[in-house]
């Protein structure tokens, strides 16, 4: 409930640019107490700024207004599922071979992140970026992907999967081959790790 209640302060924040103790309990039926210790979690957390004067349109003293600091930005929505789903279909419509720019993205990120550790560097890497990974052994080592951090995207488009393919090969210097995919209903992706490559 607590966490609803900061969520909806951000909004308004959001929308208004900045807000006074009294705007914010108009806007949301809740008390200034209850707003005030809500600003003062949402400061704590670097979420809100330091209240800072506004003159009122009449005499009196001024009344103390809050607003946003950058880092509230990853609190509010975001649409980069629909953004990343609608520039690959048109890539895909448009280039002959879109499944080889997908490769070529994955093989930079790897590169970018230092490419050929081993399999513990590559699972702490796809742990970071929310994929939830495990190593099993099944004849060889076949890495687990619990969840696809992008799985709106490759629900529409699944040519997607073969960055996650590339990312991991080009991470481990070896061929990367899939065995399962999530976006296929199975319960988690499974990619196979060749042998390394001479």
């Amino acid at each position: 409930m607590a966490r609803d209640s900061r969520l909806r302060i951000v909004e308004v924040l959001k929308r208004r640019r900045h807000a006074s103790v009294t705007e914010l309990s108009q806007a949301l039926g809740l008390t200034p107490v209850t707003i005030r210790h809500h600003l003062d979690s949402l400061q704590a957390d670097d979420f809100v700024t330091a209240p800072v004067p506004r003159r009122k349109a009449g005499p009196g003293r001024p009344e103390m207004v809050y607003s946003l600091t950058e880092r509230a930005d990853g609190l509010t929505p975001r649409n980069y599922g629909e953004l990343c789903a609608c520039l690959l279909q048109n890539v895909s419509s448009m280039a002959a071979d879109s499944a080889a720019l997908l490769d070529q993205a994955g093989s930079r990120l790897a590169a970018d992140a230092g490419g050929r550790g081993g399999l513990g560097v590559a699972l702490d890497f796809l742990e970071a970026r929310g994929y939830f990974p495990s190593l099993e052994e099944d004849g060889g080592p076949v890495v687990v992907l619990a969840n696809c951090p992008y799985l709106e995207v490759a629900r529409t488009t699944p040519t997607v999967c073969r960055f996650d393919l590339a990312l991991l090969g080009g991470l481990l210097g070896r061929p990367v081959s899939a065995e399962a995919r999530i976006v296929d209903d199975d319960p988690a992706c499974r990619m196979r790790i060749g042998q390394e490559s001479v």
